[in-house]
């Protein structure tokens, strides 16, 4: 269910989809926050960046990482002002976020709206249970809750 620290949190991911857009790349910020306190945050550096894979949430999860010094997230929420790719639904899924605040759908692409939703799927049983989905703002995909 979106709460009252989600929308201070999607505006913040706003603001990278922003820097992101105005650099060239894919307007697409992600941030990861834990216990209230923001653990990392990016800006999308594709197609315009040095890493091919540099995609928002692969990036804000790596730096996440490295910063609480986890192997797994699974008290952490992920926003991103779009549906994580396969790509990153996959990364999500290995580091065991437990919470994924999401902005527009990513089609054919996208870890929840493509036929290959992997960001929800229950049958990958090194991946434990998948993370609870919310559409942001609340209502425009409805919630694809898997909790």
């Amino acid at each position: 269910m979106p709460g009252h620290e989600d929308a201070s949190w999607m505006l913040r991911c706003e603001e990278l989809a922003r820097q992101a857009a105005a650099a060239g790349n894919t307007p697409v910020g992600a941030l990861i926050v834990l216990e209230g306190l923001l653990l990392a945050e990016a800006a999308e550096q594709v197609p315009n960046g040095e890493r091919r894979f540099a995609h928002a949430e692969l990036l804000a999860v790596e730096a996440a990482l490295r910063v609480a010094g986890l192997r797994y997230l699974e008290s952490a929420t992920l926003y991103s002002t779009a549906e994580p790719c396969i790509l990153c639904g996959f990364a999500i899924r290995e580091t065991r976020i437990g919470r994924v605040v999401v902005g527009r759908p990513s089609g054919d692409t996208g870890s929840l709206s493509s036929r290959f939703p992997i960001l929800v799927a229950d049958d990958v049983s090194r991946w434990g249970p998948a993370p609870e989905v919310v559409w942001w703002p609340q209502g425009r995909g409805g919630t694809a809750s898997q909790a």
